[in-house]
């Protein structure tokens, strides 16, 4: 229950008596009685001696406690016209300690219900109560059943107010409105200018997470319940326990000064329900605020049984039939959820889902034997059902990894409903428009992963939490903050070295620097830039993991037009540009020489391109009728905007001063932003253009070599390279029509497409680039995969 404040019953005529009681009940207990401005004070209370015994040594077996309800969360009526609350309980575990039966009279404080227990009208008093230094006369009260005191809470990583003597003049501090906080923070002379006032305890602690204020002044239970809540964001100045509370105060029952048997029943079971930890349990139950805090990152570093990921960007989808893939959604549902086959840190396809593949003679069918006993993160068994529904949901939201590979015998662009086909429960059956060689490793991207039909919706569903079968399950996703994973244990595959992983989100790559700086994360990954990456070199404290390079800039000619139509020239350009240099001194080792379509490091990779030669540059000039006294004047586009990195100018420029040290290329640049650009492109207004792929924050399609290859050779009207060549057609048939497994047989027919390549210029492969991420020296195995996702099963720290 929230801890609620009420101060509607303080009149302001009656301050100076308010003052003179304060001892007696002071906030959060309600107001000490007050008199009206027409009628004497009454008189000092007097006791009736003949209805209270001063010598009664036998306590009563029947007590009647007066209470003024409603004074929530203290006491309450509920609606059934019972007390309810933290009083009300307490006094249920006093009870049976101290023998007695009893009875709340509802009777209202402002009327002087103290003078009434002073009289004998009632045993005792019980509502919220503060235990004054000089009770009324004719009360006294028993051993405090509470105390609480008022504490400075402060961020985790705060240095400067160690306690609240250190608070200065200009230091903004937090407080609840009409609590025991704000007259503390008054007390110790807290002008109005840096006292900031918030309705709840949690919206003081919010604010004082995201900085508006520098401290927050609240009582002690509260403040144990969030420090330990969120111990990495928030910790209470001095330390912990009583030597850091600013003020106290100690609530206790009124009793008569006469009535010591009773008294002393009540305090040796307020001692029992205290010792026994009956109070500390009720007070959180009542007097805990239980409104959550956007908690925000940790101030302290991160926990030791915890790995934190940080990403510039939001996870827009978790959906794996989702139709726009980008690197994040892709890296989150690759380690939560899984397909037939898996992609490795290695770059191996293994199988994951089943344990039996048949494939037909044509190498069109493939069928499945799944793992039996396999179970969801919502407890359902895998099935062939769900093979079969979760890829053709994936069709039917329009995937093209799926609908341009599986059966469309009626040509509507999606893939048939028996394109994917139950055998019996454990078995499922694809069959495919063509045989691709590659198949296995669509089976391994998002669009084909299995997921459950019992927990995800049959439309999109992006904001779904099911997860699949992965290496971890989601636990929490709080969009544009957090992503909560924790170990799977029906995972099938390696079990994953660290159990917990948290990827955080930020706005930008600076705030997750800033991160990365005071530790708030282990890693920093996703967004980083060319630039980012230069400025943390220097930084001793971190370590740099790569992977294979998944992203390469490129020439594009248009091979029908003059003068690309002629070989010659093609390949001049190929033995003029300097790669070395370009990676180098453009990009300063950010970036790599690409002498082949395919990145190093990925299977196949062949580096079949030319080292620079001017003179070879020049002889084919020359044979193409190009020379010095006849130079050749060419244009080159390129994207203006920064769309793939801030240093496209000067890229351009350099490719131009290499071609033009030939003595006869004779070269203009043209720069447009993306938006012009790829209209222009498209419509094949630009002769030669450079550009770079997969286009930015976008994956690798697939994991095979072919994903470099796919979108220049059997696209190449959309690409506006208009390049044909039977022979090159002809070794991507043989390719396609080989068997899946044969693996040495494929990279074979790769080399020979890769040296056709060098000849023709599909297109000109320049540099490339891998993805990086920073880390903290204690985290070891960032694994980055050909994909460029990384694998969280295998991260460690410290000690792992």
């Amino acid at each position: 229950m929230m801890k609620q404040i009420y101060r509607t019953r303080i009149y302001l005529i009656a301050v100076v008596l308010a003052l003179v009681l304060a001892g007696c009940r002071q906030e959060p207990e309600q107001a000490a009685p007050t008199t009206s401005p027409t009628e004497p004070a009454p008189a000092t209370p007097t006791v009736d001696a003949g209805i209270l015994s001063p010598t009664a040594a036998t306590p009563p077996s029947f007590v009647t406690i007066a209470i003024d309800a409603p004074f929530p969360p203290f006491e309450n009526i509920d609606e059934f016209g019972s007390i309810v609350g933290f009083d009300a309980d307490v006094m249920a575990n006093i009870a049976p300690q101290a023998d007695f039966d009893y009875e709340f009279v509802i009777t209202s404080y402002d009327q002087g219900f103290l003078r009434s227990v002073a009289n004998g009208e009632f045993d005792a008093a019980m509502s919220a109560l503060v235990i004054p230094d000089t009770p009324p006369e004719g009360i006294t009260f028993t051993t405090p059943y509470l105390e609480l005191g008022q504490v400075l809470v402060v961020r985790a990583n705060e240095t400067t107010l160690q306690s609240a003597a250190d608070i200065q003049p200009g230091t903004p501090i937090g407080v609840e409105e009409n609590s025991s906080g704000a007259e503390t923070a008054q007390a110790l002379g807290i002008t109005a200018a840096d006292l900031h006032v918030y309705d709840t305890i949690p919206a003081a602690l919010q604010a004082l997470i995201d900085g508006d204020v520098d401290g927050a002044i609240i009582d002690s239970d509260d403040a144990d319940h969030f420090t330990t809540t969120y111990y990495q964001q928030l910790k209470i100045a001095g330390g912990s326990g009583r030597d850091a509370w600013i003020s106290s105060k100690a609530y206790g029952i009124a009793v008569a000064d006469g009535n010591e048997a009773l008294r002393e029943s009540l305090n040796e079971a307020i001692t029992q329900v205290r010792d026994d930890g009956t109070i500390d349990r009720l007070a959180r139950a009542w007097l805990i605020e239980d409104d959550t805090i956007r908690a925000g990152e940790s101030l302290i570093g991160t926990p030791a049984n915890e790995l934190v990921i940080g990403i510039s960007g939001a996870l827009n989808s978790l959906d794996p039939g989702d139709l726009q893939p980008d690197l994040i959604s892709w890296e989150i549902k690759s380690n939560t959820m899984g397909g037939l086959f898996w992609n490795t840190g290695e770059n191996e396809l293994v199988p994951l889902l089943f344990d039996n593949l048949t494939l037909s003679e044509d190498k069109k069918e493939y069928t499945f034997r799944l793992r039996d006993g396999l179970i969801f993160p919502d407890g359902s068994n895998l099935t062939a059902d769900d093979v079969r529904w979760s890829v053709l949901r994936s069709a039917r939201l329009g995937n093209w990894l799926v609908n341009a590979f599986l059966k469309d015998e009626n040509g509507d662009g999606f893939a048939d409903e028996d394109a994917v086909t139950v055998v019996d429960p454990l078995t499922v059956k694809f069959v495919l428009a063509a045989p691709i060689s590659y198949f296995p490793s669509l089976l391994a991207t998002p669009p084909y992963f299995v997921i459950s039909d019992e927990c995800f919706s049959p439309n999109t569903d992006p904001a779904s939490t099911c997860g699949g079968i992965g290496p971890y399950t989601i636990q929490e996703w709080i969009s544009e903050e957090k992503l909560q994973l924790k170990a799977n244990p029906q995972w099938p595959g390696p079990a994953p070295a660290f159990e917990n992983i948290q990827v955080r989100f930020y706005p930008s790559a600076q705030r997750m620097r800033e991160s990365l700086a005071i530790g708030a994360i282990d890693v920093a990954w996703t967004g980083l830039s060319d630039t980012d990456l230069l400025d943390l070199r220097p930084v001793a404290d971190y370590r740099f993991w790569s992977g294979p390079s998944d992203f390469k800039s490129y020439l594009i000619f248009v091979q029908d037009k003059a003068p690309w139509n002629v070989p010659q020239v093609r390949q001049a350009v190929a033995y003029a540009v300097d790669r070395q240099t370009l990676a180098t001194e453009v990009f300063q080792e950010t970036r790599t020489p690409l002498y082949s379509p395919i990145p190093d490091g990925v299977p196949g990779h062949a580096p079949t391109q030319p080292a620079r030669n001017l003179d070879e540059a020049r002889r084919l000039l020359a044979f193409a009728g190009y020379t010095p006294d006849r130079p050749l004047p060419i244009t080159i586009w390129y994207i203006s905007d920064g769309r793939y990195t801030d240093r496209e100018e000067a890229y351009a420029n350099a490719i131009k001063s290499q071609l033009e040290e030939t003595g006869v290329f004779q070269v203009t640049l043209q720069g447009a932003p993306w938006d012009v650009f790829r209209n222009e492109k498209a419509a094949c207004n630009y002769p030669a253009y450079l550009m770079g792929w997969p286009s930015p924050n976008q994956p690798v399609a697939y994991s095979d070599a072919m994903s470099w290859l796919y979108y220049f050779l059997r696209n190449t009207d959309t690409v506006c390279s208009n390049y044909q060549n039977p022979e090159m057609d002809r070794l991507l048939g043989e390719l396609e029509g080989l068997d899946p497994l044969q693996v040495d047989l494929r990279l074979a027919k790769y080399g020979e497409i890769q040296a056709l390549w060098a000849t023709d210029l599909p297109a000109l492969d320049l540099t490339q680039a891998p993805r990086t991420a920073v880390a903290l020296p204690a985290v070891k195995n960032v694994v980055i995969d050909d994909l460029g996702l990384m694998h969280y099963e295998v991260l460690t720290k410290g000690g792992g």
